[in-house]
């Protein structure tokens, strides 16, 4: 174990900046490092983030940095990569995401890095699989957000749905970050009830879970079509997924 809780950040996009924000106020993290192909960026971030540390949660390091500062730290989040565009699936990146994801990692692993590769580029399946490809990492370190934000996005529509606590809802999106995604329903839990039998119970349709599924599916492309980028969910999510690394836990809604 390292003695400080040390994450680094490469990408200060929005994604990137929404994860960093949200460590203020959880708390759970010693130092932060920010590390951007726009150095000049990155250190404006940062900035901005020291400014709000009289208000955080607990102490914290927060500053930019270079990819040297990998060598000690226990997670690399990589958040960098081509932005997805309205209309634009998220294979349409893969290619260009792709090689900025080897150059990255390449850096990484230069600085003697020996901590878990956090990766929420998109596609995020397929950038995972090449982080892990490029890093010679054992697998159980190389970690990709996969369907938690999905998962998340779900969860918050059944409570609109049934009216019950997120808290209450156990049901998981599965399979790839992207159109292929599915919902095993017989497996989707409120408190420790069968959804099923709920739905039989309150007499509602059935094809209802389709259309929830279906609202989860194109919510990045509403979103996006909307105010051109989704951050603030999947910015929390891996806060809690990195939250999560740090104190051994499991690791759920993925």
């Amino acid at each position: 174990m390292k003695k400080d809780r040390k994450v680094v950040l490469v990408g200060t996009g929005f994604v990137g900046m929404s994860m960093a924000y949200s460590f203020l106020t959880s708390g759970g993290v010693d130092e932060l490092v920010l590390i951007d192909v726009d150095k000049e960026k990155a250190i404006g971030e940062a900035m901005d983030l020291q400014h709000g540390l009289p208000y955080a949660r607990n102490k914290m390091i927060i500053k930019a940095g270079d990819y040297s500062e990998c060598s000690d730290a226990e997670i690399v989040v990589i958040t960098a990569g081509t932005a997805q565009k309205p209309g634009q699936s998220r294979l349409d990146m893969t290619a260009i995401n792709a090689k900025i994801m080897k150059s990255i990692v390449s850096e990484i692993m230069k600085s003697g890095f020996d901590g878990v590769l956090l990766v929420a580029s998109n596609p995020v399946d397929l950038m995972t699989y090449v982080a892990w490809k490029t890093s010679g990492l054992p697998q159980n370190r190389v970690l990709g957000s996969g369907t938690i934000l999905d998962t998340a996005r779900l969860r918050y529509l059944m409570s609109e749905y049934l009216n019950v606590s997120t808290n209450n809802i156990h049901a998981y999106l599965m399979g790839e970050h992207g159109d292929s995604s599915f919902v095993p329903w017989t497996h989707a839990y409120i408190g420790s009830k069968s959804l099923l039998e709920i739905i039989d119970e309150k007499g509602h349709d059935l094809n209802d879970l389709n259309d929830i599924y279906h609202q989860v599916q194109q919510a990045a492309y509403e979103i996006i079509d909307r105010k051109k980028a989704t951050y603030y969910g999947i910015g929390l999510a891996l806060n809690r997924l990195v939250l999560a690394i740090l104190n051994d836990e499991h690791i759920i809604m993925t």
